[in-house]
């Protein structure tokens, strides 16, 4: 079990984000971009090895997502959205996702062995997002799980921000 680290809000915009260790060793990037039909991300080893992507494959209310491990898809994820909670069920895989998405606490479980638990920390250099993974080998598919949570929460902050904006218009 070890702890990986991201900088908050990087995962779900375009371009590479750099994860890291502990220790602040950069073990994987993050590549890609969200928002298009046939939108990719993908995680790759330091060394620069594909490990995993996550393709998107719908839109609408419940987006739908395919999850490859190297290039074999290995399951794809729907989201259920219950006001502030969140269910993310993964077929293939038999993982379920649960938390909240306004104070970003999540926790991944096979049946009910947890494979991973997500929260958001504030270190000397901004906001991070704290990944505990219990099995080395679920990293790289963790990490494209949470890329597509920080896109979910990027967009309702969007979403909640527009919402209550004074807007006054001038003829």
């Amino acid at each position: 079990m070890r702890n990986l680290y991201a900088h908050r809000h990087r995962l779900s915009t375009q371009g590479a984000t750099k994860i890291v260790d502990q220790n602040s060793k950069a073990i994987y990037l993050v590549v890609g971009n969200w928002g298009r039909h046939q939108d990719v991300l993908s995680v790759y080893a330091i060394s620069g090895e594909l490990l995993a992507q996550i393709k998107q494959r719908g839109f609408g209310i419940f987006p739908k997502f395919e999850l490859f491990l190297n290039t074999e898809k290995v399951g794809f994820l729907r989201r259920i959205n219950f006001g502030n909670r969140d269910l993310i069920l993964i077929k293939g895989l038999n993982w379920m996702v649960v938390g909240n998405i306004v104070n970003f606490t999540y926790k991944i479980y096979h049946k009910q062995t947890l494979i991973m638990s997500l929260q958001e920390v504030m270190l000397s250099s901004g906001k991070f997002l704290e990944l505990t993974v219990n099995n080395k080998d679920d990293e790289p598919l963790c990490l494209a799980i949470v890329a597509i949570l920080d896109y979910f929460a990027s967009s309702s902050q969007r979403k909640r921000k527009s919402r209550y904006q004074l807007q006054v218009k001038y003829d």
